[in-house]
């Protein structure tokens, strides 16, 4: 039963609350998350933002990944942060570069990102399992 009590109290030690600020931060995350969605969205019903499709596809793709390595930095995940920050260059050297050259640095930047985010799912992973064979 102690143990129980003390796991509690060693959770409630590591989530501290977060201010104010910190959450409006984390609010603003989801502006260009909805970005993304909208343009990805007219891209899906033929509505042409952008001159060429294929870029209004991989800004709302950037977008995304924006939101989402802001709101992992801004909760001090950073493997995550960085994970999506680097998918988000690849996105952005595909987007600016049309050539071979690039395009293998961005699958470079793309495969490490991705090497960051499988990394930090699976101690996840582990660690939930862990909690769970502790109950």
């Amino acid at each position: 039963m102690t143990t129980k009590s003390t796991s509690k109290r060693k959770k409630q030690a590591i989530q501290r609350p977060s201010s104010p600020g910190v959450n409006l931060l984390l609010t603003l995350t989801l502006v260009p998350l909805v970005a993304g969605l909208i343009l990805i969205g007219a891209w899906a019903l033929d509505i042409s933002i952008f001159e060429d499709a294929q870029s209004q596809v991989t800004v709302g793709i950037l977008f995304f990944l924006l939101s989402f390595a802001a709101s992992n930095a801004l909760q001090k995940r950073w493997r995550l942060a960085t994970g999506w920050s680097l998918l988000m260059c690849a996105d952005l050297v595909i987007l600016a570069w049309r050539n071979v050259a690039a395009q293998v640095a961005a699958i470079v930047l793309g495969v490490v990102g991705l090497v960051f985010l499988v990394i930090e799912f699976y101690q996840q992973y582990q660690q939930g399992k862990l909690e769970k064979a502790k109950k």
